[in-house]
């Protein structure tokens, strides 16, 4: 069940910022310049559990799926602990054009639709 509402929650993000990819670009780009790098780090680490959480519960392929973005959230998270690492990637996403944030947007309805298949 709760898997099933996070599920939920993804696809709504997913779809919201597929409509508005603007938005959530110039806010990615102002919020995370130099403020909030902390908060990212632990975000990035909560999420990872997640994943790892739901791997346990799912079975397949979709648990190995989870298995390797929780695994990937957690190297992400430590190579976002330099500061260096951050910027350049911030800079990165912030000169992508809004096509990419709505390819990168999709994949949350994916995964949200991942999270669904969880028993």
């Amino acid at each position: 069940m709760f898997f099933r509402a996070i599920g939920i929650l993804w696809i709504g993000l997913g779809i919201w910022w597929i409509m508005r990819p603007q938005g959530l670009k110039r806010r990615f780009a102002k919020k995370l310049k130099r403020t909030r790098r902390r908060l990212l780090f632990f975000i990035i680490i909560a999420i990872a559990g997640l994943f790892l959480s739901a791997a346990r519960y799912a079975h397949g392929v979709i648990a190995n799926v989870f298995l390797i973005m929780g695994v990937l959230g957690i190297i992400k998270a430590l190579f976002f602990f330099s500061s260096k690492a951050i910027d350049k990637a911030i800079d990165w996403w912030a000169e992508r054009p809004l096509w990419v944030w709505r390819v990168w947007a999709g994949s949350f309805v994916l995964i949200g639709l991942l999270f669904q298949k969880i028993r």
